[in-house]
């Protein structure tokens, strides 16, 4: 009998191959394309996550790719995360690795698309399937325990104004389950979600502050930094970014999780 996990691994590869299906529905008149970014950070201070699994772990780094295809009016995407936790005592790698010793910890995988039918193109529609998995085994080489999956859809605004853009967005999850900051398993229900950017300098995108706070039930994600992208000629959209987070329930009015990140991100388009 098939486990729960080789279930939903079915069902994502099966979204793998939707992810490509939705590209044989793009008119063909339209030229279509890639664009994403991908990045790399690291945890230099003290910082706690929490893991599908409900246990809270240190960080060390972190591995996104971000990807896009399509047109702007319609396409797929994929969002990957992979977290890596500072090597302890029980869950650390069998290798003596000194102070480059570590564990993989955690990979969150969404794949959905987006569509943007209206004619006021900053409207979108958004539909996703989104699985979190805990990688940290402990004494077991192979039983990974504490996934959480699920789908979830929602409806994005874009703004684009002088110095200032991003997005506001309404949804709903209808996955079984999520984690609260605290460990502690929830039914998700609404979504609510803000991105701001703000240019620092009148160079677009030069040195920009940028600011998410992000509400799912009565669980809220708050996060900002600042960007900064230094290479002018060769490498314009690659930037350094260094950003804050805190996770908490704002009806118990408790911070559980805060994150300090720094990384290095490259942006991509071929449209």
């Amino acid at each position: 009998m098939a486990t729960k996990h080789q279930l939903w691994a079915g069902r994502f590869s099966t979204g793998y191959i939707i992810f490509f299906v939705v590209l044989l529905f793009l008119p063909v008149t339209c030229y279509a394309g890639a664009w994403g970014d991908a990045g790399i950070g690291f945890y230099p201070f003290d910082s706690h996550i929490v893991a599908p699994n409900g246990l809270v772990y240190d960080p060390l780094m972190r591995l996104e790719i971000n990807l896009n295809i399509g047109t702007r009016e319609y396409y797929a995407f994929i969002n990957n995360d992979f977290f890596t936790e500072k090597p302890t005592p029980g869950v650390t790698t069998n290798l003596n690795q000194g102070s480059f010793d570590f564990t993989k910890r955690e990979y969150d995988l969404v794949i959905g698309a987006a569509m943007r039918p209206l004619k006021d193109k900053n409207i979108e529609f958004r539909i996703w399937l989104i699985s979190l998995a805990n990688l940290n085994r402990g004494t077991s080489p192979d039983k990974p325990s504490g996934f959480k999956d699920g789908s979830a859809a929602d409806v994005r605004y874009y703004f684009d104004r002088e110095r200032l853009w991003g997005y506001a967005s309404a949804g709903y999850f209808f996955s079984k389950e999520l984690v609260e900051p605290d460990g502690e398993p929830f039914k998700p229900g609404i979504l609510f979600d803000v991105n701001l950017n703000y240019d620092i300098l009148k160079d677009p995108k030069k040195l920009y502050a940028f600011g998410e706070i992000k509400f799912i039930n009565t669980n809220s994600h708050l996060e900002g930094g600042l960007a900064w992208r230094p290479f002018d000629v060769k490498s314009p959209n690659t930037e350094f970014r260094a950003t804050y987070g805190q996770y908490m329930n704002f009806k118990e009015r408790s911070i559980s999780q805060n994150i300090f990140l720094l990384e290095a991100k490259h942006y991509f388009d071929t449209l």
